[in-house]
């Protein structure tokens, strides 16, 4: 009966008279960096990376008559763009079924909209092309003061 006692004494309680729960606090030094890569669909996938003054010409068509310079840009997979789909023809024929959204949908002005920011995705792919293997996680270049 003496072992129970103590064990009764050794159990604080709260003004409730639940048992006091100690509070633990995770401490972490180390500091992770995680690398985020943004996941698009297919249509994104099939988006040629073609030379600059291609992009820009695609860009602006784009914006003049919705939907064409993405069927040109579709053609442009066959004369040594890029895309992120393995298979050219498979990519081939979702820029044209892309082109051909575009060009349906103008008329609810959501196809020009959707043909210009397609356009403006040829500009982007084409100025970072060949930049992947350049860039440096940021962890890598980061350097501490402290040591």
């Amino acid at each position: 009966m003496a072992t129970a006692s103590a064990e009764v004494e050794d159990q604080k309680t709260s003004l409730t008279g639940c048992p006091k729960r100690k509070s633990v606090q995770i401490k972490e030094d180390a500091t992770q960096i995680i690398e985020i890569k943004e996941k698009h669909g297919p249509l994104y996938n099939a988006i040629p990376c073609m030379v600059l003054p291609l992009a820009a010409f695609c860009c602006v068509i784009n914006i003049l008559i919705p939907g064409f310079g993405t069927l040109i840009s579709a053609f442009s997979v066959f004369c040594g763009s890029t895309t992120r789909i393995g298979k050219r023809f498979h990519a081939f024929c979702l820029n044209v079924l892309c082109a051909l959204l575009q060009m349906l949908t103008f008329i609810f002005i959501v196809g020009w909209i959707w043909s210009i920011l397609w356009g403006m995705n040829f500009v982007q792919l084409s100025l970072t092309r060949g930049n992947d293997s350049l860039k440096v996680p940021y962890y890598v270049r980061r350097q501490s003061s402290i040591e």
